[in-house]
């Protein structure tokens, strides 16, 4: 306590005296390499995790007992098949949601929109910000950056269960392996876009070839990479080979490429040159077949989505229209849900969400793997040296940041994955606060720089976020790192960040199956810091490590948990070895509605169905 009190007076003063180089908006002009992980705990069973209404969890996961165990594996691989249920007992189920419920059970996804809940009417929803475009190869897939709006207009090939991570078909029928490699998908028969061209195979191929085009620069190129090839057995049934053995394969049509887009209605106005729609970005009036269109879109103002009357799914959606509304700042957010200006609130703030659920507020949250984090860019001086990432990260004062910052109310827990989670070593755990150890890896890093480690670090606009950076920058001079703070617009930094012009800023990345993070941090590489031609394109750290690359594929090629395990422990060990990010937090993230709304079924991203939402 006497520790944090003399942070919080430090801070205090610090503040007081604009000590620090804050640019608050726009200028005018996440030892040795370890090779082997600890041995698997035995794995839990879905619902032990962590449930979202639980308070957060103490910071001592290394301390936590591993969960029983689960059925032991089959010797041989098993076989995968995930498919519509021919028939649902409405009664067994719960039927259609009917009240404010945060989870209905997955199967509800196999049904109609028939339970005579109240039909028409316009919901409004405040996102975290606003939407980059309406052209899917743009959209990173959380609902933070555009996922919901996303499967209003186009739908998803597959859903994945908010409390089981299973698959629940959407625009497919199925997808089926026997060897984890070789894929069947089946598409619906009679969908189609809103051009009224239909959604088969052939425009499948379409949009798996245009994402992998490397002129369209799509942000989910590596998941279409992870399809080698394909076989077209009639309109509606294609096999697909991976690229190798994976285990979570079907997981990227329920995600980056779950979002089907009419070729037709996007070659009309693509560009001959580069090959792109700007028109589609802006106005992706005809280019979905999801359960709404696109309407209107003023950006950072709102966008219009109305209901499709063709929609496949009998009597979804309920809404006639739902408006979405970023609203960056927090504060703003919840006052503006509380005035009865919004619907629904998406929230990453925990006094927002724990005062909605101490008010009685209807609300659904989750704790992420991975979380928020202070991304380091590894390829650029002084955090291309490592001794440099060690020292700033040893020099955080992580629970003082959660007083000063976020009230006590995040989750501050030293380790990668969340508490709770199958996946964490209880071994790998992050550099935390240790004054000697910051100075002692500062001599270093600053002895390998040939001077002082001094750097600018980007952060947002919003109030909080200034306040954290500064919060940092007061901290890593405490130990004698200089730093100073460019607060953009998120627009602005999200593009420095794509450009790889960023050497520092605040990020956020939402982690469930841990195969998530090969596409972080896969960097192709040979050598430590060397990152090869096939780094992943969102690998925007350059993290770029030969243990981190080898330690995913084993545990994405993995079959049983136990062989999944083995990798992802590797991994957890080598980031917690070479530090490329600073993680912080692992922020409680969610939704709270009115008593109006009924039918908030987020999916295992966060991303709300809104076909399944009614209001009145």
């Amino acid at each position: 306590m006497l520790m944090k009190s003399r942070w919080l007076r430090l801070l205090a003063v610090l503040l007081a005296l604009t000590v620090f180089a804050v640019s608050c908006g726009n200028d005018d002009d996440d030892g040795p390499g370890v090779t082997a992980g600890t041995p698997a705990p035995a794995a839990e069973e879905p619902e032990d995790e962590a449930p979202a209404e639980e308070a957060p969890a103490e910071e001592a996961p290394a301390e936590e007992a591993p969960a029983e165990a689960p059925a032991e594996e089959p010797e041989d691989e098993p076989v995968v098949t995930i498919q519509e249920s021919e028939e649902v007992d409405e009664e067994e189920m719960g039927g259609v949601p009917t009240g404010s419920t945060g989870y209905i059970s997955g199967e509800i996804l196999t049904t109609d929109c028939s339970d005579g809940r109240p039909t028409g009417g316009t919901l409004t929803i405040g996102m975290f910000g606003e939407i980059v475009g309406w052209d899917p190869t743009l959209i990173q897939g959380g609902a933070s950056l555009g996922g919901t709006q996303m499967i209003a207009i186009y739908g998803a090939l597959f859903y994945e269960d908010f409390a089981t991570g299973q698959l629940i078909p959407g625009l497919a029928e199925s997808i089926t392996t026997e060897d984890n490699e070789v894929f069947t998908l089946t598409l619906r028969e009679g969908i189609n876009f809103n051009d009224g061209t239909p959604l088969d195979v052939d425009a499948f191929i379409w949009n798996v070839e245009h994402h992998q085009n490397p002129d369209i620069g799509s942000q989910s190129r590596a998941q279409a990479d992870l399809i080698a090839s394909w076989e077209k057995i009639d309109d509606y049934t294609v096999v697909l080979t991976a690229t190798s053995r994976n285990a979570v394969f079907p997981q990227i049509f329920a995600s980056r490429m779950a979002w089907m887009m009419s070729p037709t209605t996007y070659q009309a106005g693509q560009d001959p040159d580069s090959g792109l729609n700007a028109d589609v970005n802006i106005g992706a009036v005809n280019a979905g077949a999801g359960p709404f269109i696109l309407d209107s879109w003023v950006q950072d103002d709102q966008a219009v989505v109305v209901r499709n009357p063709n929609y496949f799914r009998e009597g979804c959606p309920y809404l006639d229209s739902v408006v979405f509304k970023p609203i960056i700042e927090p504060p703003q957010r919840y006052n503006a849900f509380n005035a009865g200006d919004l619907d629904i609130g998406y929230d990453r703030n925990p006094q927002n969400l724990q005062d909605a659920i101490a008010s009685g507020v209807n609300t659904t949250s989750r704790i992420d793997n991975h979380g928020g984090y202070w991304m380091l860019n590894n390829q650029k001086e002084p955090f291309n040296v490592r001794a440099c990432r060690v020292a700033a990260a040893h020099a955080i004062d992580y629970e003082t940041v959660n007083e000063v910052v976020y009230d006590g109310l995040n989750n501050m827990v030293r380790s990668l994955m969340r508490p709770g989670s199958p996946w964490t070593d209880p071994e790998a755990v992050l550099p935390g606060y240790d004054v000697a150890a910051a100075e002692a890896a500062l001599d270093e890093c600053e002895a390998e720089l040939g001077g002082p480690l001094e750097f600018e670090t980007y952060c947002t606009t919003s109030p909080e976020n200034v306040l954290l950076a500064e919060t940092l920058i007061s901290m890593w001079e405490a130990v004698g790192i200089s730093a100073s703070a460019n607060c953009v617009e998120v627009g602005e930094m999200v593009g420095a960040v794509f450009g790889g012009e960023a050497v520092a800023n605040p990020w956020a990345i939402p982690v469930g199956d841990p195969d998530y993070m090969y596409d972080v941090y896969f960097g192709d590489s040979t050598e430590d810091g060397v990152c090869g031609p096939n780094l992943s394109s969102r690998n925007w750290a350059k993290a770029c490590y030969p243990e981190f690359d080898a330690s995913l594929k084993v545990g994405r090629e993995g079959v049983t948990f136990e062989e999944r395990y083995e990798g992802y422990s590797r991994f957890q060990r080598e980031f917690v070895h070479q530090v490329p990010v600073l993680v912080l937090n692992k922020p409680e993230i969610g939704y709270y509605w009115s008593d109006e709304v009924s039918g908030v079924f987020q999916t295992d991203a966060g991303i709300i169905l809104l076909e399944f939402t009614a209001k009145g």
